[in-house]
């Protein structure tokens, strides 16, 4: 699949997820924005964190 295509298709599906009368996966979208807001660490250093875990786990999307 084009990275474009995987782009929409994460849109689509996350549009049908926020109509759900189920919360989870809008507090968790909340929940990821305080988490990378800036504070103590900027966002930058919380996002190259993140993927450096992310990297040395091999977690990817």
């Amino acid at each position: 699949m084009h990275i474009h295509e995987r782009n929409a298709e994460k849109k689509r599906l996350s549009g049908l997820m926020l109509q759900s009368p189920m919360k989870v996966f809008a507090v968790f979208g909340e929940l990821g924005r305080k988490v990378f807001a800036d504070g103590a660490l900027s966002k930058k250093q919380k996002e190259l964190t993140a993927l450096a875990v992310a990297v040395s786990q091999n977690c990817f999307d």
